[in-house]
């Protein structure tokens, strides 16, 4: 490793970050380790098939568990699509174009090896996103890029919540940065509390298993008809909070035209076992598979009380769409 005499300048990461299109920027000091209290209290609410939280639970407290080196956590945001679309079947604005995984992670990437050339350096530095094990929210929330809401989403005053969060861990020296941005303001509003129609949240933190996100995506059975019901057409994901929130008013456009996307919704119910792989893909809708991605459409059928639109769909023999019509009553 070769560590130049002097720490990296701030303007030099910002001008770098721009090229990516990158906003929001903060550096710190990789802390020791995270309060566990948040962690352990969404842990005890239950998680559902979100297993790998409890797995990983001491990698999340631990920001430099990914790169034990790293003397620099770089904190920035992307703003995604902040437009939702007509129809009546719905999905999460964030979904709108190409999986924001890779693409933050090579931005963020690039950025670091521009810093190592820049600078003369070869320090080792790692890209992460939401699929690695760190603590995004928190490590945002400390480097002031926004304050965490009532519905545990990290809101800027500037921006509101219609972004990306991505981290570098550096082993660079990288001068210090905070976005200022912490401050709480959501103040007496509950309008994100009151708009859930599932009512997942509570007192600062979402109920993983009423939430229509975590149903939609991460959830790997059957969604009870009590919480199917009350859907309001949404396939992949929910915006509903973030709707309801009045900093997202604020929201930028795309900082990538990646991110905006096609017009896949219009062909939703057309999609076939053949051709899923092929509508989505490099897109974040593939990772659920075709088997669930049918589950969640008859769901949001049943909530807009469609049942002549998902005939099609309940005469597949997909074993979970056949179990999930049963517990609709729709078989």
């Amino acid at each position: 490793m070769t560590i130049p005499v002097e720490t990296v300048p701030l303007q030099l990461l910002a001008e770098e970050c721009r090229v990516q299109g990158l906003e929001s920027l903060a550096v710190i000091e990789p802390p020791a380790r995270l309060d566990p209290q948040g962690l352990e209290r969404l842990l005890s609410d239950g998680v559902g098939d979100m297993e790998w939280l409890a797995e990983r639970a001491e990698m999340r407290l631990t920001p430099t568990a990914l790169l034990p080196s790293a003397r620099s956590i770089v904190a920035v945001a992307l703003a995604y699509h902040p437009h939702g679309h007509d129809g009546a079947l719905k999905r999460a604005r964030y979904a709108a174009g190409s999986d924001y995984h890779n693409l933050l992670r090579r931005k963020l990437a690039r950025v670091g090896d521009a810093i190592n050339r820049r600078m003369g350096a070869v320090w080792e530095h790692r890209a992460v996103v939401d699929s690695a094990p760190l603590n995004e929210r928190t490590i945002a929330r400390l480097a002031g890029l926004g304050w965490i809401g009532r519905n545990a989403l990290l809101i800027s005053p500037e921006t509101g919540s219609y972004r990306f969060l991505g981290f570098l861990l550096s082993e660079a020296p990288i001068e210090r940065r905070d976005g200022g941005l912490a401050a709480d303001r959501c103040g007496s509003c509950t309008s994100c509390e009151r708009r859930c129609p599932t009512a997942a949240l509570v007192d600062r933190r979402v109920i993983s298993e009423r939430c229509i996100s975590y149903l939609t995506i991460e959830h790997r059975g059957v969604i009870p008809r009590a919480l199917a019901e009350r859907f309001e057409g949404w396939w992949f994901g929910c915006d509903l909070c973030q709707e309801a929130c009045p900093w997202n008013r604020f929201a930028p456009p795309a900082g990538d035209p990646k991110l905006v996307g096609g017009d896949v919704d219009a062909v939703l119910l057309a999609v076939t076992a053949e051709s899923f792989d092929r509508v989505f893909a490099g897109r974040a809708v593939r990772r659920i598979g075709y088997e669930r991605f049918r589950r969640n459409l008859l769901v949001a059928l049943f909530s807009l009380g469609s049942r002549d639109a998902a005939l099609p769909i309940l005469t597949e023999a997909l074993p979970l769409v056949q179990e999930q019509a049963r517990e609709l009553g729709w078989l």
